[in-house]
């Protein structure tokens, strides 16, 4: 099981966001990464996610 704390970056089947709230069995994120204001509620034991780092653009 990957260990996540609220603020991450994640990205799960629903979507791609930060974690708002964990619990042992839970991940409930944001899709804050597609512009959505959903949020999914994702099961460790069942559901797809990963860790994901944030992009950081630049401009010149």
């Amino acid at each position: 099981m990957k260990r996540v704390k609220i603020g991450d970056m994640v990205e799960s089947d629903y979507g791609k966001g930060r974690v708002i709230a964990e619990t042992s069995q839970w991940i409930i994120h944001d899709n804050s990464a597609n512009d959505s204001d959903a949020e999914f509620a994702i099961l460790k034991s069942d559901d797809f996610y990963e860790l994901v780092e944030e992009l950081v653009f630049q401009t010149s």
